[in-house]
């Protein structure tokens, strides 16, 4: 089959999962092949067809999206352009710690057991699963029912054959261990450029991120790309206003959050700062995000990280503060001072 040959894929619901911690091995061999001869007996031959499996993170570095496309492209250029077996549909599962169900490959079981496909094809083996004996596991309950299992950066690995088995456990050991060492080198640079006076993530509200090519002098420090954070023209204001406000000390969080929305701010998020209870009928002003503000050293443009052990007024900051150190330690004790006040009104 030909790039040019058009392909109906019939789309699934994209679900979210979690990948459960196997509890059983995989590699009793007499067993599986036990009870493969039995699944295999009672099931439909299979209808040929490829069955795609398209499995993302939701943390994952780029966005899922993009994730998926690629596991598109690579699975139809390496394997899917080279086969004269049509293509039956796609299944897309997101990794994500909120739901234990693995919807879109219990669909695809499912289906496997009804014989509505021949082959599953999938980008890499950790895409069925975050270890090799999950990801093995998987692959042997599709066998069960016929079903061929293909990768699309190794098509010729056939994990039915004992030596290629070990390859795919293999290749499980190799991506964990590339994972660790970035995920060190990662929090390495981290560390470094919080220590240097860099700030590290997305920038609070009032500033924004900022990034371009590094000069060749600073390219040993930096990297070829260089990021930092600018005071943002558009929220920087709001921010000066509300420690303004908060400095004068006659005003409680729930005041200034009414006095910015009188004036026509709002939070970052777009809600107002002021809003109407659904239940009361009454104004509620929204203050979490103030409170963390008026906490945040950044304002006053020193880096803080308790991960690093960096402390307030050890590391300055290389970007322009929207407030001074004295002004952000007077509105920490004004702070102090609300907090015992509404404890007081309380009891």
């Amino acid at each position: 089959m030909t790039a040019k040959t058009t392909r109906k894929i019939r789309e699934l619901p994209t679900c979210s999962i979690v990948m459960l911690d196997p509890t059983e091995s995989v590699f009793n061999e007499k067993e599986v092949a036990i009870t493969m001869a039995k699944v295999r007996a009672s099931s439909p031959p299979p209808t040929p067809g490829w069955a795609i499996y398209l499995r993302t993170s939701s943390d994952e570095n780029q966005k899922p999206e993009l994730s998926r496309e690629r596991q598109r492209f690579t699975i139809e250029k390496q394997v899917l352009e080279k086969s004269d077996i049509p293509v039956y549909g796609e299944y897309v599962d997101v990794l994500t710690g909120k739901d234990p169900r693995r919807k879109s490959y219990q669909q695809m079981l499912s289906d496997a057991r009804a014989g509505k496909f021949s082959h599953v094809i999938v980008e890499r083996a950790d895409r069925f699963g975050r270890s090799d004996t999950e990801a093995l596991r998987a692959i042997d309950e599709l066998y069960a029912f016929g079903i061929v299992v293909r990768f699309a950066n190794a098509p010729d690995l056939d994990p039915m054959d004992p030596d290629d088995r070990v390859v795919v456990a293999l290749s499980f050991f190799l991506a964990q261990r590339e994972s660790m060492l970035m995920g060190q080198r990662v929090k390495s640079g981290l560390k470094a450029k919080r220590a240097s006076g860099g700030y590290a993530g997305r920038a609070p509200d009032g500033y924004i991120n900022v990034w371009g090519q590094s000069s060749p002098d600073q390219r040993s420090d930096l990297g070829r790309i260089h990021h930092w954070i600018e005071p943002d023209p558009e929220r920087a204001q709001l921010w000066k206003d509300a420690w303004s406000l908060l400095l004068s000390g006659a005003m409680t969080l729930q005041e200034i959050a009414f006095a910015l929305h009188e004036r026509g701010y709002r939070h970052r998020s777009g809600k107002p700062f002021v809003m109407v209870s659904p239940k009361v009928g009454k104004l509620k002003p929204i203050t979490d995000g103030l409170l963390r503000g008026f906490q945040d050293w950044t304002y006053a443009g020193w880096v803080v990280s308790e991960c690093d052990g960096i402390t307030p007024k050890t590391v300055r900051g290389d970007w322009e503060p929207l407030i001074s150190t004295e002004d952000f330690e007077a509105g920490l004790l004004i702070l102090e001072r609300l907090t015992a006040t509404e404890s007081s009104a309380q009891k």
